[in-house]
Parts: structure tokens; sequence; C-alpha cells
């Protein structure tokens, strides 16, 4: 009861601007429920101070206290007081426990894998408009309430990007390195789940053909085997024996930047353009993955081990080239995949899953000599050109963290670049979110 009654007189407190409330909240040794003083007294009526969408944000913020429950906000609504409310989250039969989100030990041999709370929204329900709100009482941490995603607000910064000829790593057209001026902006702090991506599709419905741009792929494509989501008579779900809190692969641009415009409110069915996108440019994505500074991998330049990220070690399986039909054969489940919420490939502002196996779709369209431009070193640089509506994408594959793509499967600690379609799915292709915090652009810190 204790835990329940801090969860909702907290938010009565943000949401009313009680300052004393939400100070003595904060700051109490030892929190007492009984306390007269609180908004809301453990047999007080919450539905007399609650609208929907408020409960619907409660029902959320008490599944992040209780990660193990999966709490409806119905259950709000039958149970409206702290009392029997505690009681009902006590009393929830297994049945209504959350499918484990721990992942199969796919990782390397003799890996101990950390994790934090996965709380990125699955399954049904009602979608919550859009809003940020503070999370744990860090300035720079933020929570999205439409899909449960936390966001770190980076900090401004004259970032270098890209690799110097001279760097052995380097590729053409990863140079030449150059400055570029950042503004503050807000960056998820892991990739877009499994589960998250399945409740998308579940709240959008998108047709057929929209299907096709997004996550599917023709039947005589031979990594059919491995799309994670599939439809059942209660919609999209994670096909079984796979974690929902994986990271979604196999999901085009057009899929990427869908799913994004829908979790900041905007009409998602403007996927095809890049003019009003939140996925990250580039030199955010490459600055969020490495910090300021040019180093060799998020943590820094100590070489990489099964320990800080999650790559294929071992890719005797798979021929030279990362062809297709040599890593196909691997059963979807035992893929070598790592939840969103494990502390793998992590940068230096705490965003997870910056290098590792999964790449991430950026804004930028594609172009070998972009950074040869003077356009790469203006404020805030993005390609913006969309002709023939090529991307980029951001490699996460263990290397030095840069701009467009690299697949899963090209092996050990590795750093290449690449361009695909939009329309195109490639092995591993994943999301990652961002928004700019500006004069015309703020996130919304709620209503």
């Amino acid at each position: 009861m204790q835990k329940v009654s801090r969860v909702l007189n907290e938010r009565v407190a943000q949401d009313e601007a009680d300052a004393p409330a939400l100070g003595r909240i904060m700051t109490e040794p030892v929190y007492n429920p009984d306390d007269e003083d609180l908004p809301l007294r453990p047999t007080d009526n919450i539905l007399l101070r609650r609208d929907s969408r408020c409960i619907i944000m409660d029902a959320f913020e008490l599944g992040r206290e209780f990660p193990e429950v999966e709490i409806d906000p119905r259950l709000v609504f039958d149970n409206p007081t702290i009392e029997s409310l505690s009681q009902a989250i006590v009393d929830l039969p297994k049945t209504q426990r959350t499918k484990s989100v721990e992942s199969a030990s796919t990782a390397q041999p003799g890996v101990t894998l950390t994790s934090v709370a996965f709380t990125q929204i699955t399954g049904t329900g009602e979608m919550a408009p859009c809003s940020y709100r503070p999370r744990g009482g860090e300035a720079s941490r933020y929570y999205r309430s439409t899909d449960g995603m936390e966001s770190i607000l980076l900090p401004a910064s004259m970032a270098r990007i890209g690799d110097d000829t001279n760097c052995p790593t380097a590729r053409e057209n990863e140079g030449p390195s150059h400055v570029v001026e950042l503004s503050s902006f807000l960056m998820d702090i892991e990739p877009v789940s499994l589960g998250a991506y399945a409740r998308f599709l579940n709240l959008t419905q998108p047709s057929q053909d929209e299907l096709f741009d997004f996550c599917l792929l023709p039947a005589e494509d031979a990594r059919c085997c491995h799309i994670p989501l599939t439809l059942g008579e209660e919609g999209w779900q994670v096909k079984p024996g796979v974690p929902p809190n994986w990271p979604m692969i196999l999901v085009s641009w057009y899929g990427a930047n869908a799913y994004a415009l829908w979790a900041h409110g905007e009409d998602w069915r403007s996927y095809k353009t890049a003019s009003k996108s939140f996925l990250p440019t580039e030199a955010q994505w490459e600055y969020a993955a490495r910090g300021p500074e040019t180093m060799q991998f998020p943590w820094g330049n100590d070489d990489a081990t099964p320990d800080l990220l999650n790559v294929c070690w071992d890719a005797s399986t798979y021929d030279s080239k990362g062809n297709v039909t040599a890593h196909v054969a691997t059963p979807l489940e035992e893929l070598p995949l790592v939840g969103v919420n494990v502390l793998m490939g992590v940068s230096p502002f705490g965003l997870r899953g910056m290098a590792g196996n999964v790449w991430q779709w950026c804004r930028d369209t594609y172009h070998t000599n972009f950074y040869m431009c003077t356009e790469a070193s203006d404020k805030d640089a993005w390609n913006a050109e969309e002709e023939e509506g090529w991307h980029a994408a951001a490699t996460v594959v263990g290397g030095t963290p840069a701009p467009r793509a690299v697949a899963w499967a090209s092996g050990v600690v590795h750093r290449a670049t690449s361009w695909t379609a939009p329309v195109i799915n490639l092995g591993g292709i994943g999301l990652k979110e961002c928004q700019v915090p500006t004069e015309v652009r703020r996130p919304h810190f709620g209503t």
C-alpha cells in the first residue's frame, strides 16, 4: 500500500501543482500513507480527483512500480481507493502476470546479463495523449506517455562527427571528420521493443500495403522466418518463444518513421517523408552514441568484450559476406539478441544498445559525399534530400558508432557503412527516436 500511495499521491501533487505535498512525498525518509496532509488517503475515492486520462497514466506508472504485474486502467476504476487497489494488485491471478521479459541467453556463453526495469507498454488498451513527464526526480530523464519509453535530454554540444581518413577503421564515406553544433534534444534510452511495435500495429490498424511498407516481406523471401511478429485472433503479437523486450528487427525506414510519428502524437500516415520526423539525425545519433569526443566505442577506447556489448562473437556459422542464406537457418528465438533493457552497448549518456547487433534508422537521406558538403557542418545538420527516397541507418555493430548501416550478421566487432531503400527490410534494423526541444517544438510535459 505504501508503494501504491506514493505513486498516486506523487502524480496528484504534480498535476495539481501541490508543491508542499510533493516535497513531503519526495523527501520524507519514512513514507506514511496515512499522513493527513497527503492529497489521497488510503480510503479516499480516487475517481473524485482523477479523470479517465489521468487514471490511464496512473495505471501506467503503477505498472512501472510493479513490473512483474500487468496493471490495466480497469483495475483502478474497479478498485477506486488506495487500500482496495493495493489488495487487488496483490490478489491478481497468475494469468494476469506479465510474460517474462528476460531474454533467453543468446548472449555469449558465460556472460551475466544485467537488466533494468522494462517500461515500454505492450499488449492492448487505450493510448494516452503524447506527453513527456520528468522521471525519478532527474532533471535530464523523462518518460513518454504514449508508449512508456524513457528518454534522456542530451545537452547542446559542439560534437565531432565521422572518422578521420587516417583512422584504420574509417571508410571513404565516413569522412571527413567535422564538428557539428547540436542543440539540446531528447533521445530514447533504448530501441523500440517487439511488444511496443506490436501494440503500435494493433492501435493503428495499417492496411496490407502499409504493413508491407513497414515490416512484412514477400512469401518467397528467405528472411520471413525471422519476422518477429504474427497476426492472431487478438491482433498482432510477438511470436511464441520470443521475449517481447527484444528490439524490433526487420523494420523498414518507413516502419520506423511511422512508429516515431505515432508515438509523438502525429499522423503516422505521413511516414513516407522525412520533412517531419522524430528519428534522430546521423549527427544526433553519433553524438548520443559516443559523446562529443571521437571515442572508439560508446564506453570509450577500451577493447570490446562480451560483457560490454552483444554481437555475434563466433562468425564461423556465417559466410564471409554475411549473405542471407548463411544465417536464416538460425531459429528466430536463437538469434544473438538481448532485451532492450539489458545494460549493454551503453553510451556516456546512459543510452542502451548503442553498440550491438541491431542497426538503428536515422532521419537523413543517405549520400556518399554528404560529409564533404558545407551543409554537413551546419547547426543541427542533416541531409534533407529525399530524391529516390533513400535514407541512412546508424550502425550499432560493435565498432565505432557511426551513421548508416551494418547488418548484425557481419560478425564480431565490426564497423561498416552502407545504404538501403526505405521499403527494404534488412536483418537487424531497429529504430530509436528523438525529439528536439526548441522554441517552436518543445517536449510537452503534461496538461
